[in-house]
């Protein structure tokens, strides 16, 4: 029994990861065949990781222009890929993959300034400060015997050995919370899931509160530690006593050191709640622009992409590679067959419906845009299948004259040919009288 359950269990898995698609499958899903860009967009995912809402993968395509973010696209990470449903899953699985993005590219630029402050050097520093802080109690306790006979010095060191012991147990508790975190950043960042964005964001705020309360414990300690030393400078004691005392209160190196790591911690707080608000400000909008994305594409697929129908009915005539309403309508209005198609109303009412599809779809108005495309081509369609008119035979009057000419020539000449003799006699001259006598009197 167990076996076969493994063996479920495997194939389950198998079957899985074959309906599973890679990253370049979903950027090329964003790109093209929803053709959710415009412009000089381009898809990347970054970082290259699935997103987990609702039991589901996504892969959160980022549309990017001149390197910064100009929308979102969850896309399914299944076989049959699809833009993810619902305002609720995209506002979450784009404010997820948002805040991952802006969060990686700011421990990177810290990384390269040197300036992270949990890598495993720092939570090696802050356990090593906790020994320190143990130790100068010890010195603090030998400054106290030291100062027998004044109260107040001995109640002041008093006080700062237990402020060490909190600052101590409170710098152990950072290095604790340190790993804490960077094993939550390591699981979101493998496996990131809509509903762990909360708690590694609470883990991250958890650490920083907890250094900036280190931090207002050190500043209250090295204020009293001053005082202490004005205190011991004003008694009595040797010169000596007063420099080996005042060596002995001097704090931990560790203790200085730490200054720069909260520095850096607190400019890193500043980054990462300044991209948390960019994330929550712009998450209303970004869902809205998908949104806005797909009314253009499904607009843009109507007008310019692949359309079976359209392709069966120019195939018919064998019209090669005719798959869209732009390169059918191209035809149809094309001046050498305008005004010969047999249904030339369709044709203005072509024009017009074509002329209103790609106005609106330029002025932004996509819903008008597909709405007239889809009367555009029901239109081309009608006019094509129609065909053009039957044409009747084109009577050439160039031909016609020239042949009338030729013809009326060509009898001038037979006719000519035929009368030559009379012809010649009315063109000749007549001869001269001989002494007064006509001629055709003296004929006679």
């Amino acid at each position: 029994m167990a076996k076969k359950l493994l063996i479920c269990l495997a194939l389950l898995l198998f079957s899985s990861q074959c309906l599973a698609v890679g990253s370049a499958e979903a950027i090329n899903f964003a790109e093209n065949t929803n053709h959710l860009l415009s412009g000089d967009e381009s898809a990347v995912i970054f970082p290259v990781v699935r997103i987990s809402h609702s039991r589901q993968e996504y892969w959160v395509v980022s549309i990017v222009s001149d390197e910064s973010v100009t929308g979102f696209a969850p896309v399914l990470d299944a076989s049959e890929m699809e833009i993810a449903k619902g305002d609720l899953a995209r506002s979450r699985l784009i404010k997820t993959m948002h805040y991952m993005r802006l969060y990686s590219s700011l421990k990177d630029d810290f990384s390269k300034q040197g300036t992270w402050v949990f890598n495993n050097l720092d939570v090696e520093f802050f356990n090593s400060l906790s020994n320190e802080l143990k130790n100068e109690r010890v010195d603090l306790t030998t400054i106290e015997s030291e100062l027998d006979g004044y109260a107040s010095l001995q109640a002041m060191s008093e006080d700062l050995k237990g402020q060490l012991t909190v600052m101590s147990s409170l710098v152990v508790g950072i290095a604790d919370e340190m790993n804490d975190f960077k094993a939550t950043e390591a699981k979101f960042f493998s496996d990131p899931d809509t509903n762990s964005l909360n708690n590694f964001i609470d883990n991250l705020d958890t650490v920083f509160a907890s250094l900036k309360t280190f931090e207002a414990k050190r500043a209250d300690y090295l204020g009293d530690l001053d005082k202490l030393k004005q205190g011991v400078a004003q008694t009595d004691l040797s010169v000596e006593s007063k420099r080996s005392l005042n060596t002995l209160a001097n704090v931990p190196q560790k203790m200085m050191e730490v200054s720069s790591r909260l520095n850096n911690a607190v400019n890193l707080q500043e980054k990462t709640d300044e991209a948390l608000t960019n994330v929550l400000n712009q998450n209303s909008e970004l869902v809205q622009d998908l949104d806005l994305r797909e009314n253009r594409s499904v607009a843009w697929l109507r007008i310019y992409g692949f359309d079976e129908e359209i392709l069966e009915e120019t195939s018919k005539k064998n019209l090669n590679n005719v798959d869209s309403l732009s390169k059918l309508i191209e035809i149809v209005l094309n001046e050498q067959y305008l005004y010969q198609w047999e249904e030339q109303k369709e044709v203005l009412l072509l024009q017009e419906s074509w002329s209103k599809a790609r106005a609106y779809y330029e002025n932004g108005s996509f819903d008008s845009a597909e709405s007239f495309a889809k009367e555009s081509k029901k239109h081309a369609v009608k006019i094509f299948k129609a065909d053009l008119a039957e044409q009747e035979p084109v009577v050439n009057t160039d031909l016609l004259v020239t042949g009338a000419v030729l013809l009326i020539i060509a009898i001038i000449i037979i006719y000519a040919l035929k009368n030559r003799e009379k012809l010649s006699s009315l063109v000749s001259a007549p001869e001269e009288e001989e002494e007064g006598v006509p001629l055709y009197d003296w004929e006679k």
